[in-house]
């Protein structure tokens, strides 16, 4: 099948929904597809990240309002999409258009306004304390027709999306390269210290202070284990700045590549997803377990998704840094319930391998051609 993807989001931009269609694009391939990726253009970008990928416009960064999830949406910017995308459809042929979140007049939800094509969409997010139903009616409500799948990545996005505009629905989650994710020997960033790690983008929703107030609310911590932080963005310098006023032993590595991020985890012995809500699965959990280090993660819906408390990772109250201080001295503690941990990880991650996860897709593409 000839198969387009439509998202705002891509790479090299970091985030959970470009690593999604990233990894779905390169093993429908391998299932024999031919697919394209349409996308918004990318600042600085020298050279594409992968085949097959068409960019229009430029890509433009919400402010992390409570509308937005309190993140950073990523937007297209061209007053000219429309009238792109009807000769696009005009001269290219497709057997499937698959859109990544069109609950808006973004580039996936315009995509699916003028495609011609059968059509399915996957929702990855989900919105905390902000119904969607007036603008799902005002951008959503004739589009959604021609939808003839919804694939929800969780019953956490499912749940995101108002009933009307469920459709015939079903829910198929993110997966893991676990040809890229898996155990292996490796040095530890920090020798004879317990290296605790977080990677996400630096912003309010992440929780990265939680975790930072865990470290100066206990010194105990302070002085057995060092923090490994990955990423960055809008509260980067204020986190630096918390760091080095309470005495905080952290590494700011920045981005981490692609290429990059297994060793990140397995050099870790503890990974912290400490979020505070609006995640719909959680990707980093399941990347983190298939590399054998344990994962202790908030108590949040999205993450119930995947952690099974006290089997294949814990959970500590959200918000609470006296409860994660507490999880992360328990386990670094008990030997055999790290152990116990790691082993059901790996147990876990098996049927999310993204092989399987694109099987999956194809067959709804299979039955909505």
């Amino acid at each position: 099948m000839r198969i387009l993807q439509v998202s705002d989001a891509y790479l090299p931009f970091p985030g959970g929904v470009g690593e999604h269609i990233y990894n779905l694009k390169k093993y429908l391939e391998r299932l024999g597809h031919e697919v394209y990726v349409l996308t918004a253009g990318f600042p600085g970008l020298v050279e594409e990240v992968d085949t097959n990928v068409i960019r229009r416009g430029k890509v433009v960064l919400t402010p992390a309002l409570k509308i937005f999830n309190y993140t950073q949406l990523t937007l297209t910017f061209d007053p000219e999409l429309p009238g792109f995308l009807k000769e696009f459809y005009r001269v290219n042929r497709f057997d499937v258009v698959h859109l990544h979140g069109p609950l808006a007049p973004n580039l996936p939800g315009l995509a699916l306004r003028y495609s011609r094509y059968p059509s399915v969409a996957t929702f990855h997010t989900a919105f905390v304390g902000f119904n969607w139903n007036k603008i799902a009616r005002i951008f959503f409500e004739k589009d959604a027709r021609k939808l003839r799948k919804f694939i929800f990545v969780s019953n956490t996005a499912k749940e995101a999306v108002i009933p009307p505009y469920r459709g015939d629905w079903i829910i198929i989650p993110n997966g893991v390269d676990l040809e890229l994710f898996y155990p292996q020997e490796s040095g530890k960033f920090v020798r004879g210290k317990v290296n605790i790690g977080f990677l996400s983008r630096h912003e309010p929703r992440k929780g990265l202070d939680v975790l930072l107030e865990a470290f100066a609310e206990d010194k105990e911590l302070k002085e057995n284990a060092h923090l490994i932080i990955g990423s960055s963005g809008p509260l980067t310098e204020s986190y630096k700045k918390f760091c080095e006023e309470n005495n905080i032993p952290a590494t700011f590595l920045g981005k981490i590549p692609k290429p990059e991020l297994p060793d990140f985890y397995r050099r870790l012995d503890v990974f912290i997803a400490p979020a505070l809500g609006g995640e719909s699965f959680g990707l980093i959990l399941l990347e983190a377990m298939a590399c054998g280090t344990p994962v202790i993660a908030s108590n949040i819906e999205g993450y119930r998704n995947v952690i099974i408390d006290m089997e294949n990772g814990l959970l500590f109250e959200r918000g609470n840094s006296l409860d994660l201080a507490s999880k992360i001295k328990r386990l670094i503690s008990d030997e055999n319930l790290k152990l116990k941990i790691i082993q059901r990880g790996l147990e876990f991650v098996k049927p999310y391998h993204w092989f399987e996860i694109a099987k999956r897709v194809e067959q709804v593409y299979k039955e909505i051609v």
